[in-house]
Order: structure tokens, then C-alpha cells, then sequence
């Protein structure tokens, strides 16, 4: 058994979830060995995840309730570890996106976040050669678990503007880019959901320094979120959000209208079947 290590659950949420953990198992009676053998799992993982060296998966995280008989105790930490697996610069833009009512996105290279399937998220971030396979599903079920804002009580508006060179951007397989504009046309099936695709014919220079998102919060000043190479920023500057809202109006007014843009789309999935 791995050398035991007392942890502080108060330094974050993934503290907090190993300290948890260790608590449970324990009170089960139960070692890591054979935590790991129920679960289906290695002993060096359980004990990473006990020593919060590890982001444990959803998958991990549910066997772990099951198999320890939680009633779902460790489940009800995952919203909130889930986004220890972001970068921290990144962290308060997830608690953003949790309060804002509408969401202005314009993406010019790959599909948001917020509408990546599994399986084009996972092609997308193996391009990242430094990301290890664990790492890569840890922010695959991250950015999944973001989606779920989409299917609440009270679900944000979010509002896209694509350009249309991303439908041909081959991510993955063709298989994964059928996937993934047959999810966003499924989207748009949602009302709280509007994606127009801008025209690749059509000459704007607003959207080209790049992908940005602008929240909305009932009681609040609107806040950007500008994605650049290295990493992005999150400004409420009233000078920067001005900025980007009126670069949005110019590219929303420019694109097709939803209907037009799902006709687009539907062509060019079919397209993706003959490659």
C-alpha cells in the first residue's frame, strides 16, 4: 500500500474529493487493494486519487459510490471537481458561464466547447502532443460535464456564429466530423440554442484576431472571454466588452440566418460521408 499522506481538504476541490474518499473507504473497512479490485482499477491509481495527484474520472467516480455503497456522496462532489481539471486561468470563466442568461460565441476554427461531442473534443486535444492520454480524458469529461448548463432548469441562451471553413476542418475521422455537425444541428432543435454559420464568401475582418465569447448576467456587467494562443483572458472592462459586442453584432448580422445555416450543414455532413 502506498505511503499514507495527510491532506489539508480545505486547499481545493480536489483535496476535498480525496479526502472524502480515504473517509469512505475507510469507513467501509476497506484497503486500496481492495477498493481497487472492486472498481475494476489499479492500486497506484487509488492511491494517486487518495493523494489528490490524480483527477479521478466519472467513470472512477461512480464505481467508487457504487461499490462503496455512498448513495451517491462522491457523485455530488464531480460538478465541482470536474473543473480542478481546467487550467486556472481558465477556472472563472466555468463559474461565469454557471450565472450568465445568454451566451454570445464566435468561434472561426473548430466548434465551441459548449457543442463538442466526446468523440471531436478527444481527436482535438490528442493534436496537443504534450497532453497524456489520462490528462485528455480528464478534459474531455470536463468540458462535457460544461455542457450540461445547456440542459438545466433555467439553461442560458447561447447564441453562435460559425464561420463555415470549420465543416470542412477535418478533426478526427470523417465519422467524428459527421458526429459532430449532426450534434450541433441537433442543437439547434433546443430554443434556447441559435448557431449561424458565416458564409466563407463573405469578407469581414472582425472575427479574425480571433475565437471570443461574451456572458451575459442578469444584475451584472457583461464579461468576454478572448482566447488567444497561449491562454485566454476574461475581462469585464467596459472598453474590451464594448469591443468584442460590437465585433459580434458586425459577424451575426454577415451570417446566414439559422435555417439557411442548417440546410449548410446538412449538405456538408453528407459530403463527410463520401471522403
Amino acid at each position: 500500500m502506498p505511503p499514507s499522506r495527510e491532506l489539508d481538504s480545505r486547499s481545493g476541490p480536489l483535496a476535498f474529493f480525496a479526502a472524502e474518499l480515504r473517509r469512505l473507504r475507510d469507513q467501509a473497512g476497506w484497503t486500496q487493494e481492495q477498493l481497487a479490485e472492486a472498481i475494476s482499477s489499479s492500486v497506484s491509481l487509488v492511491g494517486m486519487v487518495e493523494t489528490a495527484k490524480r483527477n479521478p474520472s466519472r467513470d472512477f467516480i461512480e464505481r467508487c459510490d457504487r461499490m462503496l455503497n455512498t448513495e451517491g456522496t462522491l457523485m455530488r462532489i464531480w460538478p465541482i471537481l470536474s473543473q480542478a481539471a481546467y487550467p486556472a486561468w481558465f477556472r472563472p470563466w466555468v463559474e461565469i458561464e454557471r450565472r450568465a442568461h445568454v451566451l454570445k460565441n464566435w468561434q472561426p476554427l473548430v466548434f465551441p466547447g459548449m457543442l463538442q461531442t466526446p468523440d471531436y473534443a478527444r481527436a482535438l486535444l490528442k493534436g496537443r502532443r504534450t497532453l497524456t492520454e489520462e490528462r485528455i480524458e480528464e478534459l474531455v469529461a470536463a468540458r462535457i460535464e460544461r455542457q450540461g448548463l445547456l440542459h438545466g432548469a433555467n439553461p442560458p441562451l447561447l447564441w453562435v456564429v460559425l464561420d463555415e471553413s470549420m465543416l470542412y476542418r477535418r478533426i478526427g475521422s470523417p465519422e467524428i466530423m459527421r458526429g459532430q455537425i449532426a450534434a450541433v444541428i441537433a442543437a439547434m432543435e433546443n430554443r434556447h440554442i441559435s448557431i449561424q454559420v458565416m458564409p466563407g464568401d463573405v469578407s469581414v475582418t472582425a472575427g479574425l484576431s480571433g475565437a471570443f465569447v461574451i456572458a451575459g448576467i442578469e444584475g451584472s456587467t457583461d464579461t468576454a472571454y478572448v482566447e488567444c494562443a497561449i491562454e485566454g483572458r476574461v475581462t469585464d472592462h467596459p472598453r474590451d466588452v464594448a469591443e468584442v459586442s460590437r465585433r459580434y453584432e458586425e459577424l451575426r448580422t454577415e451570417a446566414m440566418s439559422p435555417a439557411a445555416s442548417i440546410e449548410l450543414m446538412t449538405k456538408v455532413m453528407e459530403t463527410w460521408k463520401q471522403t
